[in-house]
């Protein structure tokens, strides 16, 4: 039996699992995390892009409209970046590192999962 995919997330250095096919930020909300959202992972703020730094390949393909905005934050961030994609849509199938700023854990009460900026 194959251990779950695990996300590590740069600069903090944080880690946890994620079950096959769950997005990314799903999976840190479940290890307890708090992740940067406005939308609460509808896919329609763009908070929760997160940078890959390794392994883009262990992501799911995106969907048309990650697409949408995977290609409108390209322009705005330039070339100053790797791949992005949004954290609440880009399903885990495979260990990926990525960065992003803001994620931590949790606080105790936390019953919302995203961090709504």
């Amino acid at each position: 039996m194959a251990a779950q995919p695990t996300v590590t997330v740069r600069p903090s250095g944080i880690q946890f699992p994620a079950a096959p096919g769950q997005s990314i930020m799903a999976a840190g909300i479940a290890a307890g995390l708090r992740w940067p959202t406005v939308c609460g992972g509808q896919g329609d703020c763009r908070v929760c892009f997160a940078e890959v730094l390794e392994h883009a390949e262990h992501l799911s393909e995106p969907e048309p409209a990650e697409a949408q905005a995977i290609q409108e934050l390209a322009a705005t961030l330039g070339r100053r970046t790797g791949p992005v994609r949004l954290a609440c849509q880009a399903a885990v199938h495979g260990d990926v590192v990525v960065h992003k700023r803001g994620v931590r854990p949790a606080a105790r009460d936390n019953t919302g999962g995203g961090d709504r900026i």
